[in-house]
């Protein structure tokens, strides 16, 4: 009988244990739901529709006004850069060329009587090239 005792004494403590477990996570929820419901009523604005028309619902569900942006317009003249990129190129092409143009020596003047000369005088070959007496090879 002693024993039943123990067992039905420990069997109490258990189920006050649990109970008291059950109440402290409940507690502990409700705080949380509470907190929850508190940061909902702080909240200024779920969307943008809540806000006016010169807003919008931030991430911290507060309503801000739109930056303004000024639009800078910049216009770019390319006319210089095009200039000095043609002389560069005219330059280079100088240089290039220099040898030529230093050594080009002017034509020289073609005399009548050169023209009309007759040519000069072949002679013949009486034996052809790959038949000669000297043996010599060509490729």
């Amino acid at each position: 009988m002693n024993q039943r005792f123990f067992v039905s004494r420990l069997k109490k403590f258990s189920r006050r244990s649990e109970a008291g477990l059950v109440i402290v996570l409940v507690l502990i929820v409700g705080l949380f739901f509470f907190g929850w419901l508190i940061n909902l009523s702080q909240r200024e604005c779920k969307s943008n529709k809540d806000c006016g028309s010169e807003a919008y619902c931030g991430s911290d569900y507060s309503c801000h006004t739109y930056p303004t942006i000024q639009k800078t317009v910049v216009q770019y003249s390319l006319l210089m850069p095009s200039v000095i990129l043609g002389i560069a190129i005219i330059a280079a092409a100088m240089i290039f060329r220099w040898g030529k143009i230093k050594n080009k020596e002017e034509p020289k003047a073609v005399l009548k009587e050169e023209v009309i000369a007759a040519p000069k005088e072949v002679s013949e070959i009486s034996e052809p090239y790959y038949k000669s007496e000297n043996k010599v090879r060509t490729p």
